[in-house]
């Protein structure tokens, strides 16, 4: 059980670097300077832009804004959950 908790946890993780690539895309086609270097930062400080923008262009937020707060989601709670796990075996 232990294994597929952690399997949720890189799953979630990689669904939240791929909308972070997504995320700081648009906003540098928008024209708003990103640093891809430090790209966990930026895509916290751009987050409420970045709903703005894509909610002014297409008349809803787009996808990417709500999958990577689940994603953001997922990665706390399958941490937790393989954490418990991992001690809930026997030694």
């Amino acid at each position: 059980m232990t294994l597929y908790m952690f399997y949720g946890f890189i799953a979630a993780g990689i669904l939240n670097f791929v909308c972070s690539i997504l995320i700081l895309r648009t906003m540098a086609r928008a024209g708003i300077k990103v640093s891809f270097f430090e790209i966990r930062w930026q895509v916290h400080k751009h987050l409420k832009q970045y709903r703005k923008i894509s909610l002014d262009s297409t008349g809803k937020v787009a996808w990417p804004y709500y999958a990577y707060q689940s994603s953001l989601a997922g990665i706390i709670g399958f941490a937790i959950l393989t954490l418990v796990s991992l001690g809930d075996q026997p030694n």
